[in-house]
């Protein structure tokens, strides 16, 4: 299936529908030039979207009145620099969302096939509805979930407003795999936090417990 045909907006040509000063605040996306991506119906996306490669691609966000459907993974790994946007009306459905920096709401239900991990303190994730996937990791990140949350996982602290337990990666890593990615004091070995453990999952490998 080709890509849904998309309009390229100007920043102030959607600052006030989305309230981009209020709820997309970590960046002034105005005046740097940047355009944003606007699907009036559903749109399909095929491949990955890489979020920080596209804001400094000149794309600031992404606005989906409708559905968007990704049929690859939305990755976001950078954590202190900003990120392109997604305002999505309704659903959102990927195979993977890997998000740290950027700002993401969703109107209605996240559907991930597979790992929807967030990361870090710089971004923010609202899903009005549901969020479905294999695994959810929520990790020192504001991720507000206002439904239910199918899935495996866990949220690093107990004010996540996500329904899931308080837990750690330390503590949900198959003992077995632990040498691989942590210190023996329990700090992660990779320094860029839990990038390593969220590539495992992945690349399909079954490093937590079950």
């Amino acid at each position: 299936m080709p890509n849904s045909v998309f309009r390229k907006l100007t920043v102030a040509e959607v600052a006030d529908r989305l309230q981009l000063e209020s709820h997309f605040s970590f960046h002034d996306y105005d005046g740097d030039g940047r355009s944003v991506r606007h699907y009036a119906e559903d749109a399909t996306i095929e491949g990955d979207i890489d979020l920080d490669r596209l804001f400094w691609g000149g794309i600031a966000g992404i606005w989906a009145e409708r559905d968007l459907i990704v049929n690859g993974n939305i990755i976001n790994w950078e954590i202190d620099t900003p990120a392109c946007f997604l305002a999505i009306g309704r659903d959102l459905i990927c195979r993977n969302l890997v998000a740290s920096s950027a700002d993401i709401r969703i109107g209605r239900d996240a559907k991930v096939a597979g790992v929807f991990s967030s990361t870090y303190n710089h971004g923010f994730i609202e899903v009005d509805r549901n969020a479905h996937a294999k695994y959810i990791i929520i990790d020192d990140h504001t991720t507000i979930v206002r439904g239910n949350a199918e899935a495996r996982g866990w949220k690093d602290a107990e004010h996540v407003e996500i329904a899931l337990p308080v837990s750690s990666w330390l503590e949900e890593v198959r003992p077995e795999f632990r040498a691989e990615f942590f210190k023996l004091d329990g700090r992660m070995i990779c320094p860029n936090g839990n990038v390593d453990l969220v590539k495992a999952l992945l690349a399909g490998r079954e490093i937590l417990r079950d």
